[in-house]
């Protein structure tokens, strides 16, 4: 039986592919637990350098598997335990030190909207249909959005697109900030890819300590911020990949990270 997630590795880039295509890439557990075993694989893989998350099929995903929710539904203990499954999983994702991108086509609705939005860059088709949907069913967004989603996009947008159940249009979810572009269909995963491929030439350790000072300052304001990066900023700098990217910047010329070489 084939594995809800797929992990291919091509060039120094991951695709974490969901692989429920007959039931619209719906998530279960299954598929939270093998996107967090996925991360952790590619964590301990120096030669990963960017990740594609994208989903197999007509669509990226129609959302939480119903027949999974349905079960536990009235059981708050269950239910808990099954909100902590998606934000383990989701939160690997969001931590995880390579850069991540999101191929979006077809329908990203309710889990299948949260799972893009904590990814770093996010490709749409420019036909997707793209929305939380929890509100038009009585639900509550479990998988973050109504976290995620205002610091994306803003309060305003943010609290429409959850109160109201609507969809976003794709060029829409560009210009608000949700998605970096919007292109044909038939683009998405290829685009996705390229800008993964262009992510992966990067420093990995710089990569990584923008993604820590991203998180540490979420939330706080500047002052706090640029405190709670200072010791990530001083740490990086001493690396060989930072000593690598000046003697470049000299010389004019392309740097040659060691964290890419494996080296560092």
């Amino acid at each position: 039986m084939p594995e809800e997630v797929l992990l291919e590795r091509a060039d120094g880039v991951a695709h974490l592919v969901l692989n429920r295509p007959d039931r619209l890439n719906a998530i279960d557990p299954a598929t939270l637990r093998l996107l967090r075993e996925h991360i952790a694989t590619i964590e301990a893989d120096p030669g990963v350098r960017a990740v594609v998350v994208r989903g197999n099929g007509r669509v990226f995903s129609a959302g939480a598997d119903m027949h999974a929710l349905g079960d536990i539904v009235g059981d708050p203990a269950a239910f808990a335990a099954f909100m902590q499954d998606w934000h383990d999983a989701f939160d690997a994702v969001a931590a995880c030190s390579r850069p991540t991108v999101a191929a979006v086509h077809g329908i990203a609705f309710a889990g299948g909207f949260e799972l893009f939005q904590v990814c770093d860059v996010a490709v749409v088709a420019d036909d997707a249909r793209l929305g939380d949907q929890h509100a038009r069913y009585g639900l509550f967004p479990g998988g973050g959005s109504a976290q995620r989603l205002p610091r994306l996009i803003g309060d305003r947008r943010a609290r429409w697109l959850l109160l109201s159940g609507e969809e976003i249009p794709a060029a829409d979810a560009v210009a608000a900030g949700l998605a970096n572009e919007a292109v044909p269909a038939d683009r998405v995963v290829a685009r996705a890819t390229e800008l993964a491929a262009l992510l992966a030439t990067r420093s990995p350790l710089a990569s990584a300590a923008i993604k820590r000072a991203l998180a540490a300052g979420a939330g706080l304001d500047v002052g706090a911020a640029l405190a709670a990066e200072r010791p990530i900023a001083l740490a990086h700098m001493a690396s060989a990949d930072a000593r690598a990217g000046l003697d470049a910047f000299y010389r004019r010329v392309a740097p040659r990270f060691p964290s890419n070489q494996g080296e560092a």
